[in-house]
């Protein structure tokens, strides 16, 4: 009868030999009181593929190559990891990061580990994957609520939740877990935020008092702020402007991103292509956007064409950023986010973020009578609907609406 197969992720008997007289001897053969010069431990290990090969390391003696070994072993089981009966939900999350982390963004992995670490590994990641039915993780997410976290926050937690418990179903060797648990939830109610736009005479107070801050200005807030506020582009995205990205000519031109695309700008615009992110382990990282709507050529108001013919150095080189640092480089998001937060209280507007920008552009564009997909292409959005729900300004006066009643009833 057939010897049956090695499990997944096993190895049999490790079998050692001596080198005596250059020649490779099994221990049990080796002459008594002959020295081995070097030695060999070998076994069988059989992957995850199902596939039985022999592996072996080299020693100076024999404990050394066994070691040696069974390191090697350890190192090609954890690489294969599987999920199986006693597996915890923490194996499973730490088996989701790392797909996460090969396949998304590194903003997206650092977002999705703050998450895990910070709301879900304290509170059920030593429950057992059979253990995670729909009932524990409902008590999950109404503790939440219960602690007052935030009804966008917990939505955001789902999301993790939901890919972790999706990676146990794809990967579960066993079966236990055949259906996603997290879609049976009870979905999150919580007020969605109202989005917020400033209507012409906040802004034009807001910059007022912006100009007037000698901080702000030190801080480069004034032209920053108001680029955002004529573009309706990201906060990264202001940040990740290069002065080879601008035509500040009156005629069309031909310019390059430096990995060899290239686009025609009109007269008086700006190329988006890139977006300044700081990702854990690595610092500041210019990536090429957030959606595959976010390379995107946009026209600049005449304010602010002059704003930055007036503000670029006789010498620019074309790849220094608009906005930098201090030493001419990119200008660390958090750094800036700090300027702003700090700015706004002097200047005693508490509830201003740089988002506003964007949604202040939106709302304008909207009272224009321009199309969501035409303010989506403006914002960089992959669907209309996000500009439509999230950033076009509502409960805004409308003063021809009884002008175009008055119309049809007459």
């Amino acid at each position: 009868m057939a010897r049956p197969p090695l499990p997944l992720g096993t190895w049999g008997a490790i079998r050692t030999y001596g080198r005596i007289d250059g020649q490779w001897t099994p221990k049990e053969s080796i002459p008594e009181g002959a020295r081995a010069d070097s030695w060999r431990a070998v076994t069988n290990y059989r992957g995850h593929d199902g596939n039985t090969r022999q592996v072996e390391r080299s020693g100076s003696s024999e404990t050394k190559a066994r070691r040696s070994l069974r390191e090697a072993l350890g190192k090609q089981a954890g690489q294969q990891a599987t999920l199986g009966a006693g597996s915890r939900f923490a194996d499973a999350a730490k088996l989701y990061l790392e797909q996460i982390q090969t396949r998304r963004s590194g903003t997206t992995y650092d977002r999705y580990k703050g998450r895990l670490n910070k709301h879900v590994l304290p509170a059920i990641g030593q429950l057992l994957l059979r253990e995670c039915t729909v009932s524990r993780l409902e008590k999950f997410m109404t503790d939440l609520e219960r602690k007052k976290v935030a009804a966008n926050t917990r939505r955001g937690i789902r999301t993790v939740l939901s890919g972790v418990m999706q990676y146990v179903v794809l990967n579960d060797e066993t079966g236990i877990i055949s259906r996603n648990p997290v879609r049976d939830l009870s979905n999150i109610e919580g007020a969605a935020n109202k989005p917020v736009a400033m209507t012409a005479d906040q802004l034009s107070d807001f910059l007022a008092k912006l100009d007037a801050d000698e901080t702000a200005a030190k801080a480069d807030l004034p032209d920053f702020i108001r680029f955002v506020f004529g573009t309706g582009v990201r906060f990264g995205e202001a940040l990740a402007v290069r002065w080879r990205d601008l035509n500040l000519t009156d005629e069309s031109i031909t310019v390059y991103d430096g990995t060899g695309a290239q686009e025609v700008l009109p007269p008086k615009s700006v190329w988006i292509n890139g977006n300044i992110v700081a990702v854990s382990g690595k610092g500041l990282v210019r990536h090429e956007g957030k959606t595959f709507r976010a390379k995107r050529v946009i026209g600049m108001p005449d304010y602010l064409f002059t704003l930055l013919l007036v503000r670029k150095p006789f010498e620019a080189y074309e790849n220094e950023p608009v906005f930098p640092s201090g030493t001419l480089g990119w200008r660390h998001p958090s750094n800036m986010q700090r300027s702003v937060r700090r700015m706004r209280e002097r200047i005693e507007y508490p509830g201003f973020k740089t988002h506003i920008g964007r949604k202040t552009v939106a709302t304008i564009l909207d009272m224009s009578g321009q199309t969501a997909r035409e303010i989506a292409d403006q914002l960089g959005h992959a669907n209309p609907s996000m500009t439509q729900n999230v950033y076009m300004g509502r409960g805004m006066q409308n003063p021809g609406a009884a002008a175009a009643l008055d119309a049809a009833y007459k």
